[in-house]
């Protein structure tokens, strides 16, 4: 896995970050395209610079909030295409804690929630053995599950189901959950926009980018 897969990842991951949200059933609070309030006042902090509102963030801060926040907690760059996204996105979403746990218990690796070199090893060799969508199939089936147990899934279930396995459970060509995009990421075949029309991965990024 190569560096250039970030710039996809995100232009994925945003399509259901969506804009500014300050809903008081998330426990997340005020957020603006995923980042926090809480986690913008940390990076602007980290930075030395003056405070101000989420709703005021550039595009530039937010890809490194996404990039050292997440991708890079994941080690993304040393994981294999799908693999790296399906992770991200997840991350994303739900913490990178719960994320590196859920991938180790699949893997069978020691459940500590850092992504050390022994877990992206046992990646990289589950990806060998039995197919890179195999991995990221187990990814989305168990973060589904996941998600299902939270006491908010009544209030946030539909969207958040449809964001990791699209319109119909599981992996199907055409579809739009991660499930979908990290299989097809993974062997190289378009990716499907939310439009339902084909895509190859450099032009959808550019879709992505803008929605």
């Amino acid at each position: 896995m190569t560096a250039p897969n970030f710039p996809q990842s995100l232009a994925l991951t945003l399509i259901y970050e969506g804009g500014w949200s300050n809903n008081p059933k998330d426990p997340g609070g005020a957020t603006m395209r995923g980042v926090t309030q809480a986690v913008y006042d940390e990076d602007r902090d980290h930075r030395g610079v003056p405070r101000r509102s989420v709703r005021l963030i550039t595009d530039p801060e937010l890809e490194a909030i996404y990039r050292w926040r997440y991708w890079d907690l994941i080690k993304g760059d040393n994981l294999p295409p799908g693999v790296d996204y399906a992770l991200f996105d997840f991350a994303v979403n739900s913490g990178v804690g719960r994320a590196v746990k859920t991938l180790q218990r699949i893997l069978g690796v020691a459940c500590d929630g850092a992504m050390g070199p022994g877990t992206v090893a046992a990646a990289n060799e589950y990806c060998a053995n039995y197919g890179i969508s195999a991995l990221t199939d187990a990814i989305c089936v168990a973060r589904a599950d996941f998600l299902k147990s939270l006491s908010t899934f009544g209030t946030f279930g539909k969207g958040w189901m449809a964001r990791v396995m699209g319109s119909q459970n599981g992996r199907e060509i055409g579809d739009t959950g991660v499930i979908d995009r990290a299989s097809a990421m993974a062997s190289g075949d378009p990716i499907w926009s939310p439009s339902g029309t084909q895509s190859t991965s450099k032009s959808y990024l550019k879709e992505a980018a803008s929605a």
